[in-house]
């Protein structure tokens, strides 16, 4: 289990922990992903080892344009931490050491109360659907991954986990590659639309609808 969890955020986070570890099922690791460490009740991962930042981030979107990427960075509101996060969340299962094949990402005011699993007995991976649209989210992702479209008109892969499979991941990031020619997260970045900035992607939706695309061991299913 990996959360990724900024300081401001971190006031939930042992209950969030605690949650998971007492209600998870097949729970081996939990991992805290941030800036510093937040938490005794975890494993802490420095998110300075990974391949990117909140600043080449912003330089790789704004195409490496040192003062509009500054003037992103310091904007009251700016979302750049946001995008940065879901990075973060994509590359954890490949920069984390001795990860299990399954990860699941919780967001740090997410708190289990009761019994959850997120493999059924067949192997298949659960997911819990939203309802949320968001048109320029499937913009991005069009541009990120040409053909790429919403297969549920009535469900959203917006929520607040998501179990990510590291085969379903190397898929994604190929396919990322063989069009784009450049690493994944930096082609994430450069397929934002300027005019969008605020709100730029969404990783869950895309690694959703990515996934029933790919594989028939998915299911929908839905939590209380």
């Amino acid at each position: 289990v990996v959360f990724n969890c900024h300081p401001k955020d971190a006031r939930t986070l042992d209950l969030a922990i605690e949650g998971i570890r007492r209600n998870g099922k097949n729970v081996r690791r939990v991992i805290v992903v941030s800036e510093k460490p937040l938490t005794e009740n975890a494993e802490w991962f420095n998110e300075a080892f990974f391949p990117f930042n909140k600043i080449t981030v912003a330089l790789e979107i704004f195409n490496n344009n040192l003062n509009d990427a500054n003037i992103a960075l310091s904007a009251p509101g700016t979302r750049i931490g946001w995008m940065y996060q879901q990075l973060l969340k994509l590359y954890a299962p490949f920069v984390i050491p001795d990860l299990s094949s399954n990860v699941l990402v919780v967001d740090a005011d997410t708190i289990f109360l009761n019994e959850v699993a997120f493999i059924d007995d067949d192997g298949k991976t659960l997911f819990n659907p939203g309802a949320e649209f968001h048109e320029p989210y499937f913009r991005h992702a069009a541009r990120l991954l040409p053909g790429f479209t919403k297969l549920y008109l009535g469900y959203s892969g917006i929520a607040h986990h998501m179990l990510f499979q590291r085969p379903i991941l190397e898929d994604l990031f190929d396919v990322i590659r063989h069009t784009h020619h450049t690493e994944p997260w930096r082609a994430f970045c450069r397929c934002v639309d300027l005019n969008e900035c605020f709100s730029a992607f969404s990783e869950y939706e895309i690694y959703f609808n990515f996934a029933f695309a790919r594989t028939d061991q998915v299911k929908i299913r839905f939590l209380h």
